[in-house]
This record gives C-alpha cells, sequence and structure tokens, in this order.
C-alpha cells in the first residue's frame, strides 16, 4: 500500500472522526484475519488484534460491544511508565485521587476500580488498608487491558466503573536479553534486567527472568521511595495443543518519610501557601508493602477446537506503616497547634483466586457460533493490627519545621488486632457469540455469584451474605463494511454493602447497569483503531440512612431505606495505534457527567471531562535512529466540601494541563538511550484537594535519561 492514502485517511480520521462510516471508496483498507492472542511486545505497536477482557471470548476490537482501550508495552516504554498508577493516570478515561503518599484511588465513568485482573484472573483491591493493589512495577507485564462500564460477568462484585486486566510476560521462542538503566531528577536510579531463554531447540519450553531495581528522592522533604521486582516464568507446550505456565513474582515497596499531607487552611481560616517541599512527615516515618505472588495456568485443546483452562494464583503480602498523623489547622506565625497522632500499623493478607473455563465453537442453524463459560473463586484474607504509643508521647514541633525533624519516634506497644476480615467470592458464568447473519452478531451472557464477608472490626463482629445474584450481558454487533461497525451494549454489577433495614434485614446488593451505544474502527490491518461511544450508568438499591430510625434490638446501629443512587451520562473518543509508517497515536476524550437522584453532581473530586494525547515519530533517512514524541493531558475542574476553622468551605482546582516530552535514539541494533521529561512546563497544580482539610501537589517539571541494550 503506498503511504498517500495512508496519509490522507489518517488526516481525514484525525479531523472527522464521525465522517468516515459515511465513505465506503476506501477499498485498499485490509480487516484482522486470525483472531489470535499475541504479545504486544513482539508487535511494537500501540494495538493488540484480540482481547479477553469483556467476554471472556477472544474478540477483537470491533467485536466487543463495549469501550475497551489497551496500553501496550511499546506505549509503556515510549511514556516510562515505570509503575502500574502510571499506566492508569496515562489511560483513556481513567483518573487518579491522591490521598497521601501511599493512597491512591482510580476512578471511570464516575465510580471507583475496585478490582484488577492478572491474566485474566480477579484480584479485589482493599479500598481501606494498603496492600500495594495500585503501585506494581510495569517491567513484568506486557500490556493493560482496560474495559469500561459494568463488568459484573467477569468481575463479579464491584462498581460499575472499570476492568483492568494486567496481561504479564511470557517466555519467547528466540533468545532475549535486555538490560535498562536511568537516572533523573530526585536522585532517580533505576536498574531492570531481563532475560528470555528457549529450552527446547523448537522454543516451545522456555524460560523468562525479569529484576528491577528502582528508588528516588521526592520535591517533599525527607520522602524517598524504594521499589524491587523478582519475575520468573517458565511455559512448556507438553503436548500439542496441551500448554502449562507457572511462575512466581515479588514486590517490596518502602518509602522512607511517608507521611499525610500539608494542611490547607491556617488557623485564622486563611489558606495555606506553601512551597512544594512542605511535607506532613518525620525522617522516621516508613511505610512498605511486600507482596509474592504464585500463579499456574495450564490450556488443553481439543481435537474439536475447544479450549479448556485452568488457572489458579496465591498471594502472600504484608504490610506495614509508622508516622506522625498531624491534622488540623497550623497558626500562621508559629505554626503550632496542630493534632497530633502516632499510628503504627502491620497487616497480613492472604489472596487465592482459581478459574476454570471452556471456550469453542458449535453449529446451529447452519452457522457457526462461540460459547464461553466458567466458575471463579476468589477468597482474600487479611487482618491488620495496630499498636499505641506507651509512656511519655514526644513533643511535636511547629509544623513550619518540616524540613527538620518536628518529633521524636515513640516507644510503642504491643499489637492487637483492629481488622479480621475474610471475603469469599464465588461465580458461575455462561456467555455466547451468535452469528445471526454475516454482518450481525449478538453476545448474550450471565452470572450467578455468590458472596460473603465475615469480619471482625475492632471487637465487632459483622457477617455479610448475598447469593445467587444474577448479572446479565448482552451486546449487539453490526459490522457497516469491512472496517466499521456499530454496537449496543446492557451489562451489569452488583456491588456489597453493610446497611440494614429497621426490621435487621440487609439491604440487597447496589445494582449497576450501563447501558452503551457507539461505533468503532479498524484500519490497515488493525494498526489503527478508532471508537465512539455513548454511555449512560445507573445505581439502585443504594444505602440511605432513615433519620431517628435504629435497628430493632439493636441500640445504636442506623437503619437504613434503599434509594435510586448516581447516574452518569456520557461519551467517549479514542483513537490508538499507527496514523502512518514509524507514526505512532493515542488520543481520547472523556466527558463523565455524574449526579445523583436530585440531579446534583457527585464524584466531584474527579474530573468530569478528560483529554489525552500522546504521539512518537520516528524520523526518516539518515535520522531514522530518531524517534521523537509529546503529549499532554487535560483534565476539566474537580473540588470538594472540606472543614475550615470557619465550617465547610468549596475547595478545588482548576482546570489544567500537563504536558510531557520524549527523544530516543538507536545507535545500533543494540544500544538506544532515552530521554522523558514530565511536566514540560512545570504547572503546579493539585492531585488532591480538601481530604481531611490537606492538599497533594502533582509532579514537578523531572527528567529520566534511561540507557538500554537489547540483544
Amino acid at each position: 500500500m503506498s503511504h498517500l492514502p495512508r496519509q490522507a485517511l489518517a488526516l481525514l480520521v484525525c479531523a472527522y472522526p464521525l465522517e468516515i462510516f459515511a465513505d465506503e471508496t476506501l477499498n485498499d483498507i485490509v480487516v484482522i484475519g486470525e483472531r489470535t492472542s499475541t504479545t504486544s511486545e513482539a508487535t511494537k505497536r500501540y494495538t493488540v488484534p484480540v482481547t479477553r477482557s469483556a467476554t471472556g471470548l477472544a474478540l477483537t476490537p470491533r467485536e466487543t460491544p463495549q469501550s475497551t482501550s489497551v496500553v501496550t508495552r511499546q506505549q509503556i516504554d515510549d511514556q516510562a511508565l515505570q509503575t502500574t498508577g502510571d499506566v492508569l493516570s496515562h489511560s483513556a478515561g481513567i483518573s487518579e485521587n491522591r490521598a497521601d503518599s501511599n493512597r491512591t484511588s482510580y476512578s471511570a465513568r464516575g465510580f471507583d476500580i475496585r478490582s484488577f485482573q492478572f491474566d485474566g484472573l480477579n484480584i479485589p483491591i482493599n479500598r481501606f488498608w494498603n496492600f500495594g493493589d495500585t503501585d506494581w512495577d510495569t517491567v513484568i507485564y506486557d500490556r493493560v487491558e482496560v474495559v469500561r462500564g459494568a463488568t459484573g460477568l467477569l468481575t463479579g462484585e464491584g462498581e460499575p466503573s472499570a476492568s483492568v486486566n494486567f496481561v504479564r510476560k511470557r517466555p519467547l521462542p528466540e533468545p532475549a536479553v535486555s538490560f535498562s538503566t536511568a537516572a533523573g531528577r530526585w536522585d532517580r536510579q533505576r536498574i531492570s534486567a531481563d532475560v528470555s531463554m528457549p529450552l527446547t531447540s523448537d522454543g516451545t519450553t522456555g524460560v523468562r527472568f525479569v529484576a528491577a531495581k528502582d528508588r528516588k528522592d521526592s520535591f517533599m522533604a525527607h520522602m524517598e521511595d524504594d521499589h524491587e521486582t523478582l519475575y520468573g516464568v517458565i511455559s512448556s507446550e507438553l503436548t500439542p495443543g496441551t500448554q502449562l505456565t507457572a511462575g512466581v513474582e515479588y514486590q517490596h515497596n518502602e518509602t522512607l518519610g511517608a507521611g499525610a499531607s500539608p494542611p490547607l487552611f491556617y488557623a485564622d481560616g486563611g489558606r495555606t501557601d506553601f512551597d512544594r517541599s512542605a511535607a506532613n512527615n518525620t525522617p522516621w516515618s516508613t511505610f512498605y508493602n511486600e507482596t509474592t505472588r504464585v500463579f499456574v495456568d495450564a490450556s488443553h485443546t481439543l481435537d474439536n477446537g475447544w479450549t479448556l483452562r485452568a488457572a489458579m494464583s496465591h498471594n502472600d503480602g504484608n504490610y506495614g506503616l509508622e508516622y506522625l498523623y498531624r491534622g488540623g489547622y497550623p497558626d500562621r506565625e508559629t505554626g503550632l497547634g496542630m493534632s497530633n497522632s502516632f499510628l503504627n500499623y502491620r497487616g497480613n493478607r492472604t489472596q487465592q483466586t482459581f478459574n476454570f473455563t471452556a471456550e469453542g465453537h458449535f453449529d446451529l442453524l447452519g452457522r457457526q457460533h462461540e460459547l464461553g463459560l466458567g466458575w471463579v473463586r476468589s477468597e482474600d484474607d487479611f487482618e491488620i493490627k495496630r499498636a499505641a504509643p506507651i509512656g511519655d508521647t514526644p513533643e511535636v514541633d511547629s509544623y513550619f519545621n518540616w524540613h527538620g525533624s518536628v518529633a521524636t519516634r515513640p516507644q510503642w506497644g504491643d499489637y492487637s488486632s483492629s481488622d479480621d476480615t475474610n471475603v469469599t467470592q464465588n461465580g458461575g458464568y455462561l456467555v455466547s457469540r451468535f452469528s445471526l447473519s454475516d454482518p450481525l452478531s449478538l453476545i448474550i451472557g450471565a452470572r450467578l455469584s455468590d458472596w460473603e464477608l465475615d469480619q471482625t472490626y475492632y471487637g465487632d463482629e459483622r457477617q455479610y451474605r448475598y447469593s445467587n445474584e444474577l448479572t446479565p450481558y448482552a451486546g449487539l454487533v453490526y459490522d457497516v463494511n469491512r472496517w466499521a461497525s456499530l454496537y449496543a451494549s446492557y451489562t451489569e454489577i452488583f456491588q456489597s454493602q453493610n446497611a440494614r433495614f429497621e426490621d435487621g434485614s440487609l439491604l440487597d446488593p447496589i445494582q449497576g447497569r450501563s447501558y452503551e451505544v457507539g461505533a468503532k474502527t479498524s484500519f490497515f490491518g488493525g494498526l489503527l483503531d478508532g471508537s465512539v461511544a455513548l454511555f449512560r450508568t445507573e445505581q439502585d438499591n443504594v444505602a440511605e440512612a432513615i433519620p431517628g430510625v435504629e435497628v430493632i434490638g439493636q441500640p445504636g446501629t442506623a437503619a437504613y431505606r434503599s434509594v435510586d443512587g448516581n447516574r452518569v451520562n456520557g461519551v467517549e473518543l479514542e483513537l490508538v495505534g499507527e496514523l502512518m509508517p514509524d507514526w505512532n497515536l493515542s488520543a481520547s476524550y472523556t466527558l463523565a457527567n455524574a449526579e445523583n437522584a436530585d440531579g446534583e453532581r457527585t464524584n466531584t473530586t474527579h474530573p468530569r471531562r478528560q483529554l489525552k494525547l500522546f504521539t512518537t515519530y520516528q524520523l526518516p533517512g539518515e535520522w531514522q535512529g530518531l524517534t521523537i514524541g509529546g503529549g499532554a493531558r487535560w483534565q476539566s475542574d474537580t473540588w470538594r466540601d472540606a472543614r475550615s476553622p470557619n465550617g465547610r468551605v468549596q475547595v478545588g482546582q482548576g482546570g489544567y494541563t500537563v504536558a510531557d516530552m520524549m527523544a530516543r535514539y538507536r545507535f545500533n541494533e543494540v544500544l538506544s538511550a532515552q530521554l522523558n521529561v514530565n511536566n514540560v512546563f512545570d504547572k503546579r497544580y493539585y492531585e488532591q484537594i480538601g481530604f481531611y482539610s490537606q492538599y497533594w501537589l502533582g509532579e514537578p517539571r523531572n527528567a529520566v535519561l534511561s540507557l538500554n541494550l537489547d540483544w
């Protein structure tokens, strides 16, 4: 194909994303052929041919009746996205909100993201205790797949926000070795190695080992982050059609100088205006989490083409924090007057997930269709213990002494249990893709789930059970031509809640529903994908306290009733892939208007609108070793009501843009160097404002230079 038609089409797609559906003359465009899964690192592209994250079936983006995105290995490397948090904050439709040095929440379509998947196995995020669920090193992942909206068919319990699937690297059929070292602002130091080696001459058995160590200081006083990652995996084709993969990953994250956020108000009610180094910590403050995850994945393809899969994951984790929390408001002149709490927590956690699936084709009424079924069980068991200071509590200095040590480390007493929780979920699902005609397909499915929680929270025993929760799924896809399709879908998800009616019975789970219609395109054999989606998300059965009413027989326990919850209407547009040879683009726009049943805006701590753009271009001719790139992330205003000395006031962050740039030069087939500059224009902005009357600033301008060797 000549470059001229591609260039013309690329410009047309960029300028008129909706007009492409009216043009039938571009006959030289090819479509994706085989729907076979592949690793993204082997393609060096921003797109992948198929994913399974929406339904469990291997579907191309055009065949999937939901809004999906993929951040491939190439995009991760181009943008130097070193943590899973980096990936999510650069993903279409996802926003972040940071509470303190180690707690970050993510939202999509007006609701919190409450679970992740790893190779399709669902792992819940602990919303209250930080076991590092949102802070993994990306060095071990091939790509990250995102499905937005209600995703209860595969995830079970959660909110109608998005599911995020982290797909691990696998052994490669040919020997490959890569080594990278990087340095950057705030004494940033990083080193990583990735070795893949076949053990048989035909490459059907191989091993892969990945290791990384990353440390850096911070623009905030005393703070230092250290991350260590180890990963090993072996994969073998035991017999024709039988694949066995087993692996283990270990991650250890530690923050010295951990702590909360700087105060937002002075004691007189005025706003503070500290420089960026202001912190709310001490030199001895510490936070850490450590996780070891073992996984086994076995699959077998029968002679009739059906594939059976059994997979399991076992995680052992622990975490701890020890720091001084200061709340309230300092005196404008002395910096004194804040409240002080010395905190010390330790936690242990065990997670187990089992997944059994079957997938294949069947014939009905002269046409071939697809069927998938599965059973999933997950168990999350953790205990949190707390220690209190003993003896004399150390004196706390003025807040203005954040560059020094405002308090010495106290002596701690024995640990006692504060939260001992076990959450178990079982679910079975069935999904089928019916080929109604050559251009029209129907996907229908359902899941039946059991969910239970047993908890002892500061001595208060709690038990919650939900049985036979039905979660339907329906989608319709119509192929307009070889490169464009229209779709509509209806999906659900349920969310547990711990509220009771006046008679003591448990409220039904919150029901989340997503309605979505859209259009998708795929050009150049899947090298460039585009989509537009209109969606509406609803929540019902949300608990609302009944004023002055208590649960019968439980004095002091408020009674609740079920009411309609939030409604979110929005639109998403995305264009990702190769506009022309050596020119990659990832662009997205999201509007999510979240309101409660009374029409009032909700989820105001996350932006209503987002625009994300990143592109790279490899120069031609004598400069073909040079790749340049850049991008920007814009979001609209956010706000919340915060306590101040003068009562509750509204505080917020106006809309802002953060720009990034990169350049990479490949000296030869082995050696390359890359420079990434983040927040090029040094924009000062709040990542969070008003939480506990404090704030968290985004990182100032910084740069990272890496040297990479690939054999």
